[in-house]
């Protein structure tokens, strides 16, 4: 099934529902270097943030392969999977600016263009996933900074 904005489930837990809740989902970011090879930043709900239907922020490291390929390509594809859901959520990026919060990071917002819920082909049956990437370790509340959230959820990010 292909969509133009997430469904209302979707978009509730990546709107802050994950957040609030620490769920501690690894959320692959992918994006495109020069020669055209895909590169992961794995976030949290802590770095990514829907504000509506056919909107999110993100905040990744910056300089890093992310940012200049975000900078350089405009495009990525935000992967979601967890029970009984897998998404592919394909973006296009904006200008992005320096995080007032963490100087480390570079916040981009993102326009949804399509959505694509993946769902078991007919001849397999009623299969679902278990679970999806998770993290875990002594410090992986610190992930959850309020503030950068609270900041991804600002209204006009340029």
């Amino acid at each position: 099934m292909e969509l133009s904005r997430l469904p209302p489930g979707l978009e509730r837990t990546l709107g802050g529902e994950a957040f609030r809740r620490r769920r501690r989902l690894v959320l692959p970011l992918l994006t495109s270097d020069p020669e055209g090879f895909p590169r992961a930043a794995l976030l949290t709900p802590g770095e990514v943030r829907a504000t509506s239907p056919t909107a999110f922020a993100v905040a990744v490291l910056a300089g890093s392969r992310t940012s200049i390929n975000l900078i350089r390509r405009r495009q990525a594809t935000l992967l979601y999977m967890q029970r009984h859901l897998a998404a592919s959520i394909r973006l296009r990026a904006g200008r992005g600016r320096t995080s007032r919060h963490d100087p480390d990071r570079t916040i981009f917002p993102l326009t949804v263009f399509r959505v694509r819920i993946d769902q078991p082909a007919p001849g397999e049956g009623t299969v679902s996933l278990l679970a999806g990437p998770v993290f875990a370790g002594a410090d992986s509340l610190s992930l959850f900074s309020q503030e950068l959230f609270d900041e991804l959820g600002e209204g006009s990010l340029s």
